[in-house]
């Protein structure tokens, strides 16, 4: 058994795929391509694939990882090409490499990249809220409830983001953010969140999120 890891991109109509079609998409691409999947054993085989930090429905990304495993020695000469080529729209492979080969464990995730679009209402100073929303997250603590499996917790959500930064374009905003991966994911949902909790004067009618790195603690891009 060899293992392997993917890297795609999820864009486009594909970033309505839920997580689980996502999986069995993966599964009937890799086929259709003749990629020698290694199966479970048992009464219920199945392929053994898994994605690192599943996206959100409504998510796009450009830096998704999938990890699987192969009978074969080594990863099928041109797969990037024969995968890309049996896709569906939106889904592209960028990168196929062997785990033993620089492949980092998923423990040492611990940041992402996003990027934020904001639209803003009819009538709503853009550049106003760019300023605004500078100051909002420059403060030393922006408390919101933060949801997970294990119930509700108000967290200074400064502790989980680095690095933001606006541009205004029209009416849109769009902002690049780091936030924190891995045991304290903090989605990039929360930003816009917590503008609708501390700056109601600015209504948001549309938001967009889009991937665009994974990072280790010491902002290594993740591979």
């Amino acid at each position: 058994m060899f293992k392997a890891r993917m890297k795609f991109a999820k864009e486009g109509r594909a970033k309505y795929i839920s997580h689980l079609d996502l999986m069995h998409t993966m599964q009937r691409t890799m086929a259709r391509c003749q990629m020698p999947l290694w199966f479970t054993e048992g009464f219920n085989q199945h392929a053994y694939v898994s994605v690192a930090l599943p996206l959100s429905t409504g998510y796009s990304g450009e830096w998704e990882l999938l990890d699987f495993n192969l009978l074969s020695d080594d990863v099928p000469p041109h797969a990037v090409e024969q995968l890309n080529a049996v896709f569906p729209e939106g889904l592209r492979a960028l990168e196929i490499y062997p785990l033993a080969d620089g492949g980092m464990p998923l423990r040492d995730i611990a940041w992402s990249s996003y990027r934020i679009t904001w639209t803003l209402a009819y009538g709503i100073d853009p550049n106003a809220f760019a300023a605004d929303v500078t100051e909002l997250f420059a403060r030393d603590t922006v408390e919101i409830v933060k949801r997970s499996k294990r119930g509700e917790k108000t967290v200074n959500m400064r502790e989980l983001m680095r690095d933001l930064s606006l541009t205004v374009s029209g009416q849109t905003v769009v902002a690049e953010v780091v936030t924190a991966a891995g045991n304290n994911n903090m989605s990039p949902e929360y930003l816009t969140r917590a503008i609708a909790q501390y700056l109601p004067q600015y209504p948001i009618v549309g938001a967009a999120y889009h991937r665009l790195c994974v990072y280790t603690d010491k902002m290594q891009a993740f591979r």
